[in-house]
C-alpha cells in the first residue's frame, strides 16, 4: 500500500511538471497583429492581401474583411513586418514591429492620407476621378430609369391608337404621365452627367422621343436639335 501511494504521488508530480512546461509554451504563442486598411477614397479596403513576415523569414498571408480589418493570431514574441501591396502602387508598403502578446498596438494603414501627404497632385487626380465616376453612376441610373419609362410610354402610345373612344382620354393621360416621368429622368441624367460626357447627344435624343410620344411637339423639336448640335455627325 505504501509503495502504491509513492507511485501515485510520483505520477501526480510528473503530470504537474508537464503542465508547468506546457503552460509557458502555450502562452508564448498568444501574440497577435491586427489593424484596419483604408483605401485611396477613404473607404474600408476589402479583400486586400496582407502578409506578415517574421524575422526568421516565415510568411503568413490573409486578406482584409468587408470592413477593411485584418488579423494574425497565435504568434510567438519577436520581430515581424506587415507587408501591404496595393494594386495601384509599384513598391509594397512595409511596417516593422515587435510582438509582445496581446499588447501589440494595431498596425493601421490609411492610403488616402498617405497619398495626400506623399503626392498631393496624384491625390487630387484620384479625387477628380472618383467624382467623375460618381457622376457617371448617377447619370446611368437616371438614364436607365428613363429608358424603362420610355419603353412603357411607347407601349402606352400603341395602346392609345387601339383604344375605344370611351377609353381614349384615360389612355392619353397614361401616355402623358409616363412621358413626364421619362422626361424627368432624362433631365436628371443630363444634370448628373460628367462634364463633356460623350453620350450627351443620346440623352437629348431620348428626351426628344419622350416629348414626341407625349405630343409635346415644340419640346421634341428643340431636344432633337440639341442632339444634332451635340453630335452633328450622328444626326440620323
Amino acid at each position: 500500500m505504501r509503495n502504491f501511494s509513492k507511485a501515485f504521488a510520483l505520477a501526480a508530480l510528473l503530470i504537474l511538471g508537464l503542465c508547468c512546461v506546457a503552460a509557458p509554451r502555450a502562452a508564448a504563442q498568444d501574440g497577435q497583429v491586427k489593424g484596419t486598411i483604408i483605401d485611396f477614397d477613404g473607404k474600408p479596403w476589402a479583400d486586400l492581401p496582407v502578409k506578415l513576415k517574421s524575422d526568421q523569414g516565415s510568411i503568413q498571408e490573409t486578406k482584409t474583411d468587408a470592413s477593411g480589418n485584418y488579423q494574425f493570431v497565435n504568434l510567438r514574441p519577436g520581430k515581424y513586418s506587415v507587408i501591404v501591396a496595393p494594386p495601384q502602387v509599384k513598391e509594397p508598403f512595409t511596417m516593422a514591429l515587435e510582438v509582445h502578446g496581446n499588447e501589440t498596438p494595431p498596425v493601421n494603414w490609411n492610403f488616402k492620407q498617405i497619398l495626400e501627404k506623399q503626392n498631393p497632385q496624384a491625390a487630387d487626380q484620384m479625387k477628380k476621378q472618383a467624382e467623375e465616376k460618381s457622376k457617371f453612376q448617377a447619370m446611368k441610373q437616371h438614364f436607365d430609369a428613363g429608358m424603362a419609362l420610355l419603353e412603357q410610354e411607347r407601349t402606352a402610345k400603341a395602346d392609345l391608337a387601339k383604344a375605344p373612344a370611351d377609353q381614349r382620354d384615360t389612355a392619353k393621360a397614361k401616355v402623358a404621365d409616363l412621358g413626364n416621368q421619362a422626361v424627368t429622368e432624362f433631365q436628371a441624367a443630363q444634370k448628373a452627367a460628367p462634364e463633356k460626357d460623350p453620350n450627351v447627344h443620346l440623352m437629348w435624343a431620348r428626351l426628344g422621343e419622350a416629348y414626341d410620344l407625349a405630343g409635346r411637339n415644340d419640346d421634341a423639336i428643340n431636344a432633337y436639335q440639341q442632339a444634332v448640335n451635340a453630335k452633328p455627325d450622328n444626326a440620323g
